[in-house]
């Protein structure tokens, strides 16, 4: 989000993301089954012979892999979408996070 590089020693949160076509149940007819789709399925897939491959795969599938520092995992908490209709600004005044100092105190606990 923010673009900064994360280091390897740094504190990082992994953001995964799908988003796929919606199935619905549908109910099934006896008249469904007796139906000949052989030329429905034709014309589908004459129509997706002239489509991009990519583009067809993601109207069916996509998914996101993000790595995010404290700052920007805050910001898609409070605002996963990143719309202005959250009614406020992502926060950037966050207390410093020391990722050795939190290790420590779990420690002790």
């Amino acid at each position: 989000m923010c673009g900064a590089r994360i280091a390897p020693e740094e504190l990082r949160y992994v953001l995964k993301m799908s988003i796929f076509a919606a199935y619905d149940k549908m109910e099934i007819e006896l008249s469904d089954l007796e139906k000949d789709y052989e030329e429905e399925i034709r014309k589908l897939t004459e129509k997706m012979e002239h489509m991009d491959p990519k583009q067809l795969e993601e109207d069916v599938f996509k998914q996101f892999s993000f790595d995010l520092c404290r700052a920007c995992q805050q910001r898609f908490i409070e605002n996963p979408l990143g719309s202005d209709a959250a009614g406020h600004k992502p926060s950037s005044d966050l207390p410093p996070f020391d990722v050795d100092d939190f290790l420590r105190q779990l420690g002790n606990d």
